[in-house]
This record gives C-alpha cells, sequence and structure tokens, in this order.
C-alpha cells in the first residue's frame, strides 16, 4: 500500500511520539526504581496471542500480550511471519507506564531492522521510509521478532501489549542514502575540534540531523559523530544534506544494561549488538574486535554514572578511551577522572575524551568537545589521533590549550613519548588561553606539582621542570573555582598525558611502589632499608605518597596514601610495627575517603595533628588523640569569612609551645603559611616571598619543621627543579630562600624532599636527588650544611631508587625515613 493511504498514525516522523519521553541521563532518574528488580534471566517472556484483526484485507493486525517480571537484564521476543506481498509492517506497543519502561526494537530475516528503546510505543517501516530509529529496506517474506527490553521496576511485574500489523500493497521505491565523505578536501596536519557522542530523533534525541549540523557548525565543530542509541538507522538516512565543510564519523551508543559504549567510525549501515553482559565471557571482547576491523574506535561512554544500566561493568581498561567528562560538569565525571588517572599510575595508556551527550536543542553540542591534532581532517586521522590520547578536552570552542613537554631537543605533546635518561631534565610548559577565573594544575603519578591562577584575561603559562623517570607522565587540568550542579569546581579543560617512558626502561607499576622505611641513628649509621607490612594482609603496602611523625614515646606514626588516593596510618617502633594499618575516615565519618596530599606532625603531649587535601582541593585537618583516637576531620579557614582553604601541597610542624606552622600551595600554586595557635585559632594565611626578589614561591614540593628555638626552617622545590631552604625565625621574620649546594653541583635538584629539626638545633635534609636515590645532609646550628651522602638501600650497600621522601626525628637524635620506591 502506498504510504500516503496509510492512517496518520503510522507515518514515519522526524521526531519522537508524544508519549513518555527520557531526556539525557534519564536512568539517573530510573535507578532507585530499577535497583530493587535486580537481574532477570535473558529468557524470552511467555507470549500469548490475541485475536487478529482483518483477515482477507489489505491490513492485518495481531494483538501479543505478555508478561515481564522484575528486573532489568531481561528481553522478550514477539515472533511472527510475514507472508510475500507485505510492503509494511506497523508496530505499536502498551504497557504500565508506572511498572517500569518498555524499550523496543525489530529483527528480520536478514538480521536487525531498528530500535527507538524507551523512546517511542510504536514504529512503522518500509521499503521507501521508516519512523526515526529503523532503517528503511524491503519487507522480506518470512520470520521476524519485535524485541522488548522490559525494564521493571514493580515488585508485581509488568504486563504489556503487542500490536503487529502487515500492509499488503503495491511495492514501494527504496529509499537510497548518501555516503559520507571519509575527510574534508583540503584539511591537513593540525588541531581540529570534535564531539563524539550526540543523539538524534533516531533514538532518544530531539533534533535532526541537519539541527545537529547546523549546532555544530555554530559551536565552531570541525567533525562530529552521531551516536544513537543501539541503532544504524541514523546512518542510513543522509539523502542530498551530507556537509562538505564538517566531517561526519558514523557511530553507535551501544546501550548494553551493564554500561554504555561508543563504537565510533563504523561503516553506514554496521550495527553493534547490546544485548549481552559481563556474564558472557569473551562477548564484549568480540564485539569490540569487530569494531576494530572496520576501522572504529571503542569509547566507555560515562562509565562511572551511578544508574541501572549505565554503571560501566566491562572493564575500564578492555576499550580505546574513556568518556571521563560526559556534557555539564558533575561529580560522577570527577570520579571518572580519578579512576582514569589511577589506570594511568598503572601505566595503562587508556586515552580520556569529553563529549557533550547533547541530546535536546536545550543541549549544547561540543561542551564538551575534544581538540585532536590529527594528520588531516580525516575519519581514519582522526581516531587514530584520539587513540593514542593526542588530544586534549575543553569545555567551549573559546578555550586552547598548549601543552608540551621537552628535553634537549626533543619535544611531546598530549599522547606522545619523550624519549628520555632516567633522571633527564624535562621542561614542561602549558599556555591557556579563553580560561577566565580558573586555576591550570599539573599532575604526575605523584600528585599535583604546580598550579597557577589564570586571571579575568583567561590567559595564563604554568611551567614544570620535572626529571624524566621520576615520573611516568605528566597531564594538566585547568578547573574553574565555582559551583556546579554536584561539585564545588567546574572543569574547564583536561589533556592527555605526556609520557615519559624509554625504550630502554621497562614502564613503572604503581603497585609495585612500595612504603619503605630505616632510620638513623644518633652516632649517623643507617638501619637496614625495609618495606613496611601491607594493610589487610599484604606482605608490604603499595603506596604513592608518605609522612611520618615522631613520638615522645620513641614509636613513629606513618601516614601512607595508597593507589587508589586512600589515606591509611600505621605505628611503628624500631623494626616493629605496633599495630596494623587503619584506614583513616573522611569528614563525614565515611571509610571511602581519598586524598591527594597528607602530613602529620607531632606534639610533646603525645598527640598528632593531621592535614590533607581532598581530591576536590579542601584541605582538612584533625588531632590524632594520645590513645590513638581520631575525632574527625574539619576544613581549614580560608582567605575569607566562613570559605575554606584549597591547596595542592601541604605539610605541618610542630613547635615547642605547642602550636603548629603549616605550609601550603594554594591552588593559585603560591606558597602560603599560617598557625594554628594551642587553643585552635588560625592566623590568617600569608604569602612567603619567593627566591632572588620574586613576588611568590610555588613548585612541586615543600616541608616545614620546628626547631627548639621556636624558629620555624622551610624546604621547597622550585618550579626549576631546584631545591630552595630558608627560616623563619621566632619572630614571624624570614630570611629568604637560598639553594644549598648539591652532591657535585652549586645546586641540588631534586624530585622530593623532606626535613626535620632534631634536639640539637640542627636539621636534617633527605632529598630524591637527578639520579633517582635519595640523599641526607645536615644543616648544622651554625647554619653551615654538611656534604649530601646517599642513604643505603635494603641490603645496606646499593643505592635505592625512590619517587617521594619524607623524614622525622625523635628525642633521642635519631630521624626515621619512609620513602615510596620508584618501580
Amino acid at each position: 500500500m502506498p504510504s500516503e493511504h496509510l492512517p496518520s498514525e503510522h507515518l514515519p516522523s522526524d521526531a519522537p511520539d508524544p508519549g513518555p519521553q527520557f531526556e539525557r541521563r534519564s536512568l539517573l532518574r530510573l535507578g532507585a526504581l530499577l535497583a530493587a528488580g535486580g537481574a532477570a534471566a535473558l529468557l524470552p517472556a511467555p507470549v500469548a496471542h490475541a485475536t487478529t484483526r482483518g483477515q482477507g484485507t489489505d491490513t492485518v493486525t495481531t494483538s501479543y500480550r505478555g508478561h515481564s517480571p522484575q528486573g532489568t537484564d531481561q528481553w522478550a521476543y514477539v515472533a511472527f511471519d510475514v507472508p510475500a506481498g507485505v510492503q509494511r509492517i506497523s508496530v505499536a506497543t502498551t504497557h504500565d507506564a508506572a511498572a517500569g519502561i518498555l524499550d523496543l526494537g525489530i529483527f528480520g530475516p536478514s538480521g536487525f531492522r531498528g530500535w527507538s528503546g524507551g523512546a517511542r510505543s510504536g514504529f512503522t517501516l518500509s521499503a521507501a521510509d521508516a519512523t526515526p530509529g529503523y532503517a528503511p529496506g524491503p519487507v522480506e517474506p518470512g520470520g521476524w521478532s519485535v524485541v522488548l527490553g522490559p525494564m521493571v521496576g514493580a515488585a508485581g511485574g509488568m504486563a504489556w501489549q503487542v500490536d503487529v500489523t502487515l500492509h499488503h500493497g503495491d511495492p514501494l521505491p527504496r529509499a537510497p542514502y548518501d555516503i559520507l565523505p571519509t575527510a574534508v578536501a583540503g584539511r591537513g596536519p593540525g588541531w581540529y575540534r570534535g564531539d563524539l557522542h550526540l543523539h538524534s530523533v533516531h533514538s532518544d534525541g530531539q533534533r535532526t540531523v541537519d539541527e545537529i549540523v547546523a549546532a555544530a557548525r555554530q559551536e565552531g565543530m570541525h567533525f562530529i559523530a552521531t551516536s544513537d542509541h543501539n541503532t544504524s538507522s541514523t546512518g542510513v538516512t543522509w539523502r542530498g544534506n551530507v556537509p562538505t565543510d564538517l566531517l561526519v564519523i558514523n557511530a553507535e551508543e551501544v546501550t548494553t544494561r551493564h554500561g554504555h559504549w561508543l563504537a565510533v567510525g563504523l561503516p553506514q549501515g554496521e550495527w553493534v549488538d547490546w544485548r549481552y553482559g559481563p556474564a558472557n565471557p569473551g562477548v564484549f571482547e568480540s564485539h569490540a574486535r569487530r569494531v576494530h576491523s572496520l576501522g572504529g574506535l571503542t569509547i566507555a561512554a560515562h562509565p562511572l554514572t551511578p544508574a541501572a544500566g549505565s554503571f560501566w561493568e566491562f572493564g575500564l581498561d578492555r576499550v580505546d578511551a574513556l568518556e571521563v567528562w560526559n556534557g555539564p560538569w558533575t561529580l560522577d565525571d570527577a570520579a571518572n577522572i580519578a579512576a582514569w588517572h589511577v589506570m594511568l599510575c598503572l601505566g595503562k595508556r587508556v586515552a580520556a575524551v569529553g563529549n557533550s551527550d547533547a541530546h535536546s536543542p536545550a543541549d549544547a553540542v561540543g561542551r564538551p568537545h575534544n581538540v585532536v591534532h590529527a594528520a588531516s581532517l580525516s575519519t581514519p586521522a582522526v581516531l587514530d589521533a584520539l587513540r593514542l590520547g593526542r588530544s586534549y578536552a575543553v569545555e567551549s570552542a573559546a578555550v586552547t590549550l598548549d601543552f608540551t613537554a621537552r628535553t634537549g631537543g626533543s619535544v611531546a605533546g598530549p599522547g606522545e613519548e619523550l624519549p628520555l635518561s632516567f633522571f633527564d631534565a624535562v621542561d614542561v610548559t602549558l599556555n591557556v588561553t579563553g580560561a577566565p577565573d580558573s586555576i591550570a594544575t599539573l599532575y604526575t603519578e605523584w600528585g599535583i606539582m604546580a598550579a597557577t591562577w589564570i586571571d579575568g584575561s583567561g590567559r595564563g603559562q604554568l611551567r614544570w621542570r620535572g626529571w624524566g623517570k621520576a615520573s611516568m607522565f605528566v597531564r594538566a587540568e585547568v578547573r574553574r573555582p565555582k559551583p556546579a550542579s554536584t561539585t564545588l569546581d567546574q572543569l574547564v579543560a583536561i589533556t592527555n598525558p605526556v609520557w615519559f617512558y624509554s625504550a630502554q626502561l621497562p614502564p613503572y607499576d604503581v603497585e609495585q611502589r612500595v612504603l619503605f622505611h630505616t632510620a638513623r641513628r644518633p652516632d649517623g649509621a643507617w638501619s637496614s632499608m625495609r618495606p613496611l607490612p601491607g594493610a589487610e594482609g599484604a606482605g608490604s603496602f603499595a603506596g604513592v605518597q608518605s609522612a611520618a611523625a615522631g613520638l615522645p614515646d620513641g614509636s613513629v606514626v606513618v601516614l601512607g596514601i595508597a593507589p587508589d588516593n586512600g589515606l591509611w596510618l600505621t605505628t611503628v617502633r624500631g623494626s616493629a610495627t605496633l599495630q596494623p594499618w587503619q584506614r583513616v575516615p573522611g569528614p563525614d565519618g565515611s571509610t571511602g575517603f581519598t586524598v591527594r596530599e597528607a602530613d602529620i606532625a607531632a606534639f610533646p603531649d603525645g598527640t598528632c595533628q593531621l592535614v590533607v587535601t581532598a581530591m576536590d582541593g579542601t584541605t582538612y585537618h584533625q588531632l590524632r588523640r594520645a590513645d590513638g583516637g581520631l575525632p574527625g576531620f574539619r576544613p581549614l579557614p580560608g582567605l575569607t569569612a566562613k570559605s575554606r582553604w584549597g591547596a595542592t601541597k601541604v605539610s605541618i610542624t610542630a613547635m615547642p609551645d605547642g602550636s603548629a606552622q603549616l605550609l601550603s600551595y594554594g591552588t593559585d600554586g603560591a606558597m602560603y603559611h599560617c598557625v594554628r595557635g594551642r587553643d585552635g585559632t588560625w592566623t590568617p594565611w600569608g604569602r612567603p616571598a619567593g627566591y632572588n626578589g620574586a613576588p611568590t614561591f610555588a613548585g612541586p614540593a615543600l616541608a616545614i619543621t620546628g626547631m627548639p628555638d621556636g624558629s620555624a626552617q622551610v624546604l621547597a622545590i622550585g618550579l626549576d627543579g631546584i631545591v630552595y631552604h630558608q627560616l623563619r625565625r621566632a619572630d614571624g621574620s624570614w630570611t629568604g630562600f637560598r639553594p644549598p649546594r648539591g652532591v657535585t653541583t652549586p645546586t641540588m635538584g631534586a624530585s622530593a624532599i623532606g626535613i626535620a629539626g632534631t634536639p640539637d638545633g640542627s636539621a636534617q635534609v633527605v632529598a630524591v636527588g637527578l639520579d633517582g636515590r635519595i640523599w641526607h645532609n645536615v644543616r648544622r646550628p651554625d647554619g653551615s650544611w654538611t656534604p649530601f651522602a646517599q642513604i643505603p638501600g635494603p641490603n645496606g650497600r646499593d643505592a635505592f631508587p625512590a619517587g617521594q621522601v619524607r623524614i622525622t626525628a625523635l628525642r633521642d637524635g635519631s630521624a626515621h625515613v619512609t620513602a615510596v620506591s620508584a618501580g
């Protein structure tokens, strides 16, 4: 039957049905309902036939009724036969909307023909046209199946009905479609902007593809990928509207019940199945291999969205890239970045991307999007660059980054590897434009190395000198300290890392970075360096940072930050561990509290004070009672009334009068100092001057220690990678920074430092030098320095390669060193 004679409710439409709509991230709103349902078996639900109407006419309708139990992981198949002469199939469904969602699709004798999920309650398809989400094509005689995906929250299950109408008539002409070009002519090597996650009316979006193209142009995109849910129909409906100035990449968002993933770069008409889970071994991997064989890219979409069906369960390292930023910045995006950072620390080179996931006209295309350095503006070149991480993500086209690392004559950008010897100097530079009132930050696996404030002009530069394989990568972020819907800040930009691997050196594994302990006796002899036993029965404590404080009874309280950024605490005396590791709870009592930095100071009464910077930069403080009790963290006051202090690095020391002095790099990158009085009050934060007349001091590391005379000594590493030292006199004045002499050079380059004052008025210093070894020296009470000497390794002879080091002193003049091995 020609389409003009069909009832209007069966005609294809460029907009979804007016029934229940499921907007962007709708599963978040349904999570509580569906979580109670669990996972039902992947078995067809029982189906009962109702009466067939219209037999002997050109329009025959058969109704099928069924019932699905409570659960989210189930499919129901309504099988029916199509005789020769049928030109169109129309399907309509009804169900109790209060019981849940009824996803909808169809398969024909040759396979997949369409899917609309829960966005539609019906569709029609023929050779000439089809409802968006369904592929036009001949209606083949043979066995067909309507596939239903009931997501049922009601305890009593869900009843549903499917009406299948077969329209007989004269053959309809086939609908041709245009082939999308694989390249935009005349565009060679360069940086290109694009959004890989966009939804149209072919799934649950509200834009046509023409409207998506127009919105992409308006936002300054060079390429887009149309990635509708579980359907190939978008790719086969381009007719006379393919843009010549914008690269369109065909894609699909594969929406399983166990996480969503983007198959980007599929040939038009190709379709990827979604009906499987982690309980089906190897199935996801087989689909990913097929996508790769077709030249495509696999991306885990919004992997840590805490909703039924959205949370990624197939393994974060089994895809080419992670969508760490999905649409407007939220708390689950922050969780994505934290998980991705841990993967980088494990040496897993999985690229990060940011996409808008735009569904409605209210969702801005390209916010966020990726800026990719590709050999050309072509699908193969863009996908290759994304796979390698030759990209960064930004909030809008107003933001541009220039992020490089240099050593000698070599330079590398995001996703590239810089060839290095073990501790070659590496100069990292980040130039930012278009990001007013924000904070730029550099990260390695050791945490934040440097930060700087970008003023209202939106332009800023951040420089840092690292030491090659002292870190295995460096990456950058730009954030705006302004609350978003669920966070205290907003992400402006994030880069993929520059890698510092060398072909001659194996990659690091953070799980092999073990926390070691050694002691220096008052006579200057060192005890054997040994690993500390691990938490929860592990043979050793794997960590990324440590801190230590010597108590009056001769024991040492040790803090360790694990690879997952959890904060742990134990006590040692000599070679004995006095108590098991205890996970330190967060400000709200949560045992899942994670931190970037931590330090601890011990007082004569047996108490300790802890300071930490949380993952969002907020700095917290708490007392540890003499009996070991932890009453809880409280935020440090900020620069203004009722504000909280934010920091990238923090150090604390105990003073003879019972006060504590804190040293910190603020979120603007500058060094700050304050005092906590014995009564618990805080002085305002003040900024010490920098070296050689500079107004401020900035760098990747700092430490402070109190002295018996009421002064304090500060040790810090500057952005040039050099160690600097100064005194804060008892009257609060500063002597100014000076660089101590190095091992064989006029200055000391280092990647980590520690300082501890001893009862005789001297200060003991430790540093991880340019050779990756731990070095020790003493600043005498008269201001002179002993030469640096290497601390022996675990066998008492060989040097010990380390990535982070801290030192604390005891009353008897001994000193205890904690160090994290460099892999």
